[in-house]
């Protein structure tokens, strides 16, 4: 999931040598993000787009290959292609145009990727969704360049209050996966991709055992370790935890949004009760999902 550590993470895998990414030449082997499952071989609805005025161009799936560096596992069959698209989970943008009529989208994107390659090992790393929202509303005002609107504590409490009751009026009428899945949330705040469980199931349905879900707060708090957990999960060998160490040591955190938090300031108290009360229910239902008390994320 975006804002949840997934640049980092990405950045500390790579370490290991049996990952495709290592030392190829094609420049986009340096990518940690191909979209191309959920963005880039369909054509998006302009209303999904960061910036309507781009229209980005759509990639054949042997495009998509070149960029993971795919054509080396032929000589090492020991090599895992890596995508590490944060948005894999939860993008089906433009699914009700593509399939009019239809109640909830036919498939998720752990559909597709099954359907091509049933062994893949897939990995998600989730965070208290209060604060990934947050996160990632200070993020995207500085990434996308909208410096020039005003975004505060009392702006985002204005937002959330807005598309928390847009959600729960969806709920009335549709089921949870047509809500969570919709194409009509706000780009400004995405509130439905905190509800983790409606992507999360969707994902255990199709792969059951070889999908490895994590919090952040995990890999902050045993790095080593939770990386090892990983590496035993994609079924390449453990790095020694010492070295891995290390590494994480001399290496710096990447990605982060505290330096924009420090200027804007903490979300009100009053706003992340409210979304504590938003999000609850549908962390208890990952927590049983996953059978792990963790996924409640408290606090």
């Amino acid at each position: 999931m975006p804002k949840c550590g997934t640049t980092d993470l990405f950045d500390k895998l790579m370490w290991h040598p049996e990952l495709t990414l290592q030392d190829h030449t094609d420049d986009r082997s340096l990518d940690k993000e191909f979209h191309y499952w959920t963005r880039l071989r369909v054509r998006r609805p302009v209303n999904f787009l960061m910036n309507p005025k781009i229209m980005p161009p759509k990639l054949d799936f042997s495009g998509f290959l070149a960029g993971t560096g795919a054509e080396r596992v032929k000589h090492n069959r020991t090599l895992r292609i890596v995508d590490g698209t944060p948005s894999l989970l939860w993008d089906l943008g433009g699914w009700e145009t593509r399939y009019p009529g239809l109640d909830e989208p036919p498939y998720s994107n752990g559909d597709l990727i099954h359907a091509v390659t049933p062994d893949a090992k897939i990995l998600a790393i989730l965070r208290n969704p209060i604060d990934r929202l947050y996160s990632e509303y200070l993020y995207v005002w500085r990434m996308v360049k909208m410096r020039e609107e005003v975004r505060t504590p009392e702006t985002f409490h204005l937002d959330v209050l807005r598309e928390t009751r847009k959600f729960d009026r969806c709920l009335e009428t549709k089921s949870l996966r047509n809500c969570c899945y919709s194409s009509e949330h706000s780009l400004r705040i995405r509130v439905a991709l905190g509800v983790y469980v409606c992507y999360i199931s969707d994902f255990l349905k199709a792969f059951g055992n070889n999908l490895l879900v994590i919090t952040l707060d995990e890999y902050h708090s045993y790095p080593d370790v939770t990386l090892n957990k990983i590496f035993n999960h994609i079924g390449v060998h453990e790095l020694d935890s010492e070295y891995l160490k290390s590494k994480i040591q001399s290496s710096e955190t990447l990605n982060e949004s505290s330096s924009v938090k420090d200027v804007v300031g903490e979300m009100l108290n009053e706003t992340r009760q409210l979304l504590a009360k938003f999000y609850a229910p549908y962390n208890a239902m990952l927590a049983n999902l996953l059978k792990d008390s963790k996924f409640r994320f408290y606090g």
